[in-house]
């Protein structure tokens, strides 16, 4: 009769308390032993034999925070490079949070990530232009539609298409942002236009195609970026990039 294998469950939640978005994930089964924790950070000379000593259950935990330190046996794609959780605790501090790390040996393991509300996720739409990404608050967003070429006219300067039995004015999104390229058609030589909502009615933005539709925590822009208006903020992403958030109303 094989043996049965134990199996990890994970946990998690969010909740918004005061000033606080509060996440927290339990995991089960296992948690973080301190004493390899201790031991495997001395062996890489991240601490020094007197650290050692006197460092607490709880203070060698956190020692996960640490780059280059990785308990794993084997170095992998995914894991034993000690890089991952330093990532994870810059990356929130750079967002003004913290990161409370709490574990028991073979009870588990709790992670507790506290963001200001002011940052707060926001729903935006991916779109890309001229090999860029750039993100749109969908509170903006009125819809995406594909026209054939040759349904854009031009009067003067100007650019228009029929929409829904309407004129809708078009602009070019890299001709606001200053970007030479010319918008690019899909095989079917077809336009990609994204319909936002501006002060004044409605604008038609062509651009090279839409991506998907994400939850973001938007960084307001800092330094002198905070003085152009065209963007209204910025996301980190997943792979480490940053997403321009753009400001509709401004770029207009």
């Amino acid at each position: 009769m094989a043996a049965s294998v134990p199996t990890s469950q994970s946990r998690s939640t969010a909740v918004a308390q005061t000033f606080t978005c509060v996440s927290r994930s339990i995991t089960s089964i296992k948690g973080i032993d301190p004493t390899v924790i201790k031991r495997k950070a001395y062996e890489k000379g991240l601490i020094d034999e007197a650290a050692l000593e006197r460092m607490s259950d709880r203070e060698a935990v956190n020692l996960i925070f640490a780059a280059g330190l990785s308990t794993a046996a084997v170095i992998s794609d995914l894991s034993g490079r000690g890089v991952g959780m330093d990532v994870v605790r810059t990356a929130v501090d750079k967002l003004n949070g913290s990161v409370l790390v709490e574990s028991e040996v073979g009870k588990g393991t709790s992670i507790r990530i506290s963001l200001p509300l002011s940052m707060a996720v926001t729903q935006v739409m991916v779109i890309e232009s001229d090999g860029q990404l750039f993100g749109v608050p969908m509170e903006n967003v009125i819809e995406t539609v594909r026209l054939p070429r040759r349904s854009i006219h031009r009067i003067k300067q100007s650019m228009t298409a029929v929409l829904r039995g309407r004129v809708v004015p078009l602009k070019a999104l890299n001709s606001l942002l200053g970007i030479t390229a010319q918008p690019a058609a899909n095989a079917d030589d077809e336009l990609s236009i994204l319909l936002v909502q501006t002060g004044d009615g409605v604008l038609g933005l062509l651009v090279d195609g839409f991506r998907e539709t994400l939850g973001v925590i938007q960084k307001p822009m800092a330094g002198f970026l905070s003085n152009l208006s065209v963007w209204s903020g910025s996301a980190l992403m997943g792979d480490g990039s940053v997403l321009m958030i753009l400001n509709i109303r401004e770029i207009v």
